[in-house]
């Protein structure tokens, strides 16, 4: 049986023989390569439409899909990673653009679409990094297996991105998890600042797990929006057999981004579950009762950067048991 397994953070991926002699013909740059992982962090767009191509969405998918999230709270998803110009019509018809949706693309995939198409795109992602739990974040310090993770792109390459995103003035989204991409990041962001270069009209950072305090005084400084994921918190418990003591302490540190640089929740903080898994239910428990002090959220602050800004198409009732370290809801749709 033709078979493709994916890692759950969507950064690794293997292949049995059954589904490469299926698919090698077709795909046949891909199929060779897809178990390397240094060609897969630098492609992982092509390898969503390689994916979405075996599979192709439907309009019936998407709403079934929509209609999934909502019974779990969730009214409001970005497409942060969108595959081609087809799914745009699939999100239009559907009629989820500007009020369910915003789209983001690669500069490859936005340059491939039509002007009007390419109107319809918010901003553009870059992944700069892997994930941790492929063990392709890229860390200062190595992995307890030895990895240092992979650095997407070297300094110039990704200034080159940010400089090519800066003229065609659309959004950015940086993925970073480790230390060392938020570094290099940011890093460049200033330098062009500095040198009196053109920056994105509105910068966010993904995920950011590993900022350090000078590194966020210094997004503080250049307007960077910090979109994080609470539910990830809990990987300083589930990764401790790859990351050191010292990093799992450093995991999503929201005490000190708020309390001591002064990000703000709903402004230049923002919160989002990242899809695995779907639903308000595990990032409100762990951003109430996360593994480390540091990464404790109020009630409040979860609201302000995770809510929409009014109850008009429904509202969720929650249920907060401090004895048992966990939450029920009940969601009412309007």
């Amino acid at each position: 049986m033709p078979l493709l397994i994916c890692n759950v953070s969507f950064h690794k991926f293997i292949m049995n023989q059954g589904s490469k002699d299926k698919l090698y013909n077709s795909y046949k740059h891909i199929v060779s390569k897809i178990e390397d992982q240094s060609f897969t962090e630098k492609n992982l767009f092509l390898i969503l439409q390689f994916m979405v191509n075996i599979k192709p969405l439907s309009s019936d998918l998407l709403k079934s899909f929509y209609d999934i999230i909502l019974e779990q709270g969730i009214w409001y998803a970005e497409e942060m990673m969108l595959p081609d110009q087809a799914t745009i019509k699939k999100f239009d018809q559907a009629g989820f653009l500007n009020t369910r949706t915003l789209l983001w693309a690669d500069l490859t995939t936005f340059y491939s679409l039509d002007r009007g198409d390419q109107t319809k795109v918010y901003g553009i992602k870059i992944f700069s990094d892997g994930a941790l739990g492929s063990r392709g974040a890229a860390m200062k310090k190595p992995f307890l297996s030895g990895e240092n993770g992979i650095l997407v792109y070297s300094d110039k390459e990704l200034k080159k991105i940010l400089d090519d995103i800066s003229n065609i003035k659309k959004p950015v989204a940086i993925h970073a998890i480790g230390d060392k991409a938020i570094s290099q990041a940011i890093n460049i962001l200033d330098t062009i600042k500095q040198t009196g270069g053109h920056l994105p009209p509105i910068i966010r950072m993904e995920h950011c797990q590993f900022m350090s305090k000078d590194n966020a005084k210094k997004a503080k400084s250049l307007g960077i929006i910090l979109s994080m994921q609470p539910n990830f918190s809990y990987d300083s418990i589930q990764y401790i057999d790859r990351i050191s003591e010292n990093y799992c302490r450093q995991n999503n540190p929201f005490r000190m981004l708020i309390d001591k640089v002064g990000f703000i929740p709903g402004n230049d903080l923002i919160f989002g579950s990242d899809g695995i898994p779907h639903g308000i239910d595990y990032a409100l428990t762990m951003s109430l009762f996360p593994p480390l002090p540091d990464q404790k959220l109020t009630l409040d602050e979860f609201i302000a950067g995770y809510c929409m800004e009014n109850m008009e198409n429904g509202f969720i009732d929650i249920n907060i048991d401090e004895g048992k370290r966990s939450i029920s809801y009940k969601v009412y749709k309007n």
